[in-house]
């Protein structure tokens, strides 16, 4: 399945962020986009769903999210198999390029910088492989 139709989860606190963050992932051919503005609400969409077998292909998610709650990154989205793959963009500890987390036979998880179209555009390409 081709990652422009993948379901995508944007977890990020501001909205000019999320906004730039969507715009880029439009512009990559990206649609099926859903916004989370905070953990809690990323635990409904992810744990709490009332379809419980709704699934994610993608999670991008702000560093300070993760931070903020003090949830250990990799800890949850390895328990979490309602998100295929993962990218955490951190600002201060990202890499110009992806730098892996982790990864199984059919997930990962990555570390960026920023998510804009050079990073995010190769990363989904090899996401997609």
């Amino acid at each position: 399945m081709s990652y422009k139709c993948w379901r995508i989860l944007i977890v990020e606190e501001q909205c000019s962020l999320h906004s730039r963050i969507s715009r880029t992932l439009n512009e990559l051919g990206c649609r099926a986009l859903t916004p989370v503005r905070s953990f809690r609400e990323l635990l409904s969409v992810t744990q709490y769903s009332h379809e419980p077998f709704e699934r994610f292909d993608l999670m991008l998610i702000n560093a300070n999210v993760l931070a903020a709650t003090g949830i250990d990154a990799l800890r949850f989205f390895q328990s979490n198999a309602q998100i295929r793959h993962g990218v955490i963009y951190d600002g201060q500890r990202g890499q110009a390029r992806a730098a892996m987390i982790y990864a199984s036979q059919r997930r990962q998880l990555s570390l960026i910088r920023t998510p804009d179209r050079q990073t995010l555009g190769p990363l989904l390409e090899q996401f997609d492989v």
